[in-house]
């Protein structure tokens, strides 16, 4: 593949992609290092936008490009810019160096706005992408466990946990997305992996039985009681902690969130139960848990949306951002 193809690929299919992310409140995965800049071209007077790979020093950027790319060219002699910086957006006044590698050096001229909370309309919002997330999510291991069947025991539980990590990563992700927009100071990575983290102990506790069979029945009942608090409230214990840092009384979460994925492991129980038998072929094994899937996915949205919802209207729960989080969204 030549050079010139990756360009392509790069400008009509990676570029976009990075553009639109950029500008969502998912933007923290990629906006330490990457910029959305949009520079006025000389000749057309039109609007070229196009992520750039940054280093700050203070107010100035430096940015620089393949000798090829045309982009730069628009800012001999200098000219304003604007960019979509970690979400923000901001004017500069821009100059190349030119060299066998172009250097842009943006120095800013407008400063930072903190970023909005925008809490109107938040289980909404929640409510929408975690349904969407957690459907999507709880896919792979439906998927992955239908196709698992006849396997070794110690293979499943294998397959089904990393399964499930996934769909907690994809969880994590809708929910930073969602979350994102009434707490910006909480990082999606920190959020995705707390989730990821939860999910992956949760699946593992809930695919005991794959392992143990009926001898788990046989286990004292303050274990399998402490098995089922850890089932339900792993993701939220480890959530709480991110939470803590940003709104007090967020112990709050993981009672609140526990409770959210005992009605909709029931609601999944109750639509899947009577249709999965044995025998059936895959296609409709995975058919049934999807729908049961969907179903629980929409009622812990609601649920642990109404319970965001309470905690961050709680009045002077909000904790102040620290030092590290002031200086970074300058």
């Amino acid at each position: 593949m030549t050079s010139r193809t990756l360009d392509r690929l790069q400008t009509r299919l990676v570029n976009p992609f990075i553009a639109r992310l950029l500008r969502t409140p998912l933007h923290d995965l990629l906006s330490g290092s990457i910029a959305l800049l949009t520079v006025t071209g000389r000749r057309s007077g039109a609007a070229v936008r196009l992520p750039v790979r940054y280093e700050r020093k203070g107010t100035t950027l430096t940015v620089v490009s393949a000798q090829h790319r045309l982009w730069w060219r628009n800012l001999r002699g200098g000219a304003s810019v604007r960019l979509v910086l970690a979400g923000a957006v901001r004017d500069g006044h821009a100059t190349v160096r030119e060299a066998a590698v172009p250097m842009v050096t943006i120095r800013l001229t407008s400063q930072a706005q903190a970023p909005a909370s925008r809490r109107a309309g938040l289980w909404w919002r929640w409510t929408r992408a975690v349904t969407l997330g957690e459907i999507a999510g709880f896919s792979v291991p439906a998927v992955v466990a239908a196709l698992a069947l006849g396997a070794g025991p110690l293979a499943q539980l294998a397959v089904i946990v990393l399964a499930g990590t996934a769909e907690g990563a994809i969880l994590g992700l809708a929910q930073a997305y969602a979350l994102r927009t009434a707490l910006p100071t909480v990082a999606t990575r920190d959020w995705v992996r707390a989730t990821a983290g939860g999910a992956a102990i949760a699946w593992t506790v809930g695919a005991l039985p794959i392992m143990l069979g009926e001898g788990l029945l046989r286990w004292p009942p303050a274990v399998l009681a402490l098995l089922g608090v850890t089932l339900l409230a792993a993701m939220g214990l480890l959530q709480c902690r991110l939470l803590r840092q940003h709104v007090r009384g967020a112990w709050w979460w993981v009672p609140a969130t526990a409770g959210s994925w005992l009605a909709a492991l029931s609601a999944f129980a109750l639509v899947t139960s009577p249709l999965w038998q044995e025998g059936q072929p895959v296609w409709l094994v995975i058919a049934i848990g999807v729908l049961g899937g969907s179903v629980m996915a929409f009622t812990v949205a609601a649920l642990t949306g109404a319970a965001l919802v309470r905690l961050l209207a709680r009045p002077g729960r909000a904790v102040p951002p620290t030092p590290t989080q002031v200086s970074g969204s300058r």
